[in-house]
C-alpha cells in the first residue's frame, strides 16, 4: 500500500460529491434541542474531522458536543452559517438539508431569543443572517427547478464517461470504477433529474438505460486490456488485491462514500464499503446477497439495483 498523503483538494478534483456528501453528513450532525444547539461527534470521523478542516481551513467544526453555555451555542451556529456561505451547493440532496436544519436551528434560535433576553441584539444579528441564508437558497432551489434538467443531465453522463474512458479511474479496481461513476452521477445533475421525474419516468428510463449501456461497454473494455475473464470474474479476490495497492486516501474515499449501504438491500455496495475498511482481509464476505463471480452485464445490474434502492430511499 502507498501511504503518501494526498491533499484533498486532489481527492475533491477527482470525485466531487465528496464536498456534497459531506455537507449532508455534517447538516445530519447538527442537533437543536432547547437552548442547546451543537455539533455532534461522530463515530469514526477522522475522514471526515479532516476533510472539513480542509475545506474549510478551520478546526472549530471538530470539537466536540457544545452545550454548556449559550454563548458557545450561538458561535456553533454562526461557524455553521459562514461553513455554508464558503461552500458552493449544487446537489438538490444537499439544498434539501440545508433548507430544513435552517428552519430547525432558526426555531431553536427563536428559543434563545425568548429565554435570554440580554443577548437580544446578538441573536437578532444572527436571524437576520439566517432569512439571508434562507433566500439564498431558496432562490437556488428555483433556480435547479428552472434549468433544462433534462439537457444538463445527459452532458453530465458524457462528462463522467469520458473521464472513465480516458483513464482517470485507472488506479481504482475495476469494479470500483464503476462503482464511482454511478456515485458521481448520483450526487450530480444526472441524480437530480432523476429524483425529480421519478425513475418510472419515460425519459429517466431511457437516461438509466443510456448509462448501464455506457458502462457496459466500457467495463468489457477495462477487462479485456487488463485480460481478465469476462465470464467468470473473481471479483472479491481481484478487488482486494486493487484496494491494497491504493493510497490510503483512496481507500477512505470508497468506505465514506460507502458508508449508509447496508447488506440486504444495497449488497454491492456494502461489499464495497468491507473490503475498503479491510483489504487486508483473507476470507470472502459473510453475506448471502453477494456473488462469488460476476460477468459484465451481471456487475452492472447489480450496481444499478443498489443505486436503485439509493433512489428510492431519498
Amino acid at each position: 500500500m502507498r501511504n503518501s498523503p494526498i491533499q484533498f483538494d486532489t481527492l475533491m478534483l477527482e470525485h466531487p460529491q465528496l464536498s456534497e456528501k459531506s455537507l449532508v453528513d455534517f447538516v445530519n450532525g447538527l442537533e437543536v434541542i432547547d437552548d442547546h444547539i451543537r455539533v455532534r461527534e461522530q463515530v469514526n470521523n477522522r475522514f471526515i474531522s479532516r476533510m472539513w478542516g480542509d475545506l474549510n481551513g478551520e478546526s472549530a467544526l471538530r470539537q466536540h458536543t457544545i452545550d454548556q453555555h449559550v454563548t458557545e451555542s450561538l458561535k456553533t451556529v454562526s461557524t455553521w452559517l459562514q461553513c455554508l456561505q464558503d461552500q458552493q451547493i449544487q446537489s438538490d440532496l444537499a439544498i434539501a438539508k440545508v433548507g430544513s436544519k435552517l428552519l430547525e436551528t432558526r426555531q431553536g434560535v427563536m428559543v434563545l431569543l425568548e429565554k435570554h433576553n440580554a443577548l437580544r441584539h446578538e441573536v437578532e444579528k444572527l436571524l437576520v443572517s439566517m432569512d439571508d441564508m434562507n433566500e439564498k437558497y431558496g432562490q437556488l432551489s428555483i433556480r435547479i427547478e428552472q434549468v433544462n434538467d433534462g439537457r444538463l443531465a445527459t452532458q453530465h453522463i458524457e462528462a463522467v464517461f469520458d473521464k472513465w474512458e480516458a483513464g482517470r479511474l485507472n488506479h481504482y479496481p475495476v469494479l470500483v470504477r464503476l462503482f464511482l461513476v454511478f456515485d458521481e452521477l448520483y450526487w450530480g445533475d444526472f441524480g437530480n433529474y432523476c429524483r425529480k421525474c421519478g425513475l418510472q419516468h419515460k425519459e429517466i428510463q431511457r437516461l438509466v438505460q443510456q448509462v448501464q449501456d455506457k458502462s457496459l461497454i466500457q467495463l468489457k473494455d477495462d477487462w479485456l486490456n487488463m485480460q481478465l475473464s469476462s465470464t467468470a470474474y473473481p471479483w472479491q479476490i481481484d478487488t482486494k488485491q486493487g484496494l491494497q495497492k491504493l493510497h490510503a486516501e483512496h481507500n477512505e474515499v470508497i468506505a465514506y462514500l460507502t458508508d449508509e449501504a447496508i447488506n440486504d438491500s444495497m449488497p454491492m455496495l456494502w461489499g464495497l464499503n468491507q473490503l475498503a475498511n479491510d483489504p487486508y482481509r483473507e476470507c470472502t464476505l459473510p453475506s448471502v446477497n453477494l456473488p462469488i463471480i460476476l460477468n459484465a452485464q451481471n456487475a452492472v445490474n447489480r450496481f444499478s439495483a443498489d443505486f436503485g434502492v439509493r433512489y428510492i430511499n431519498e
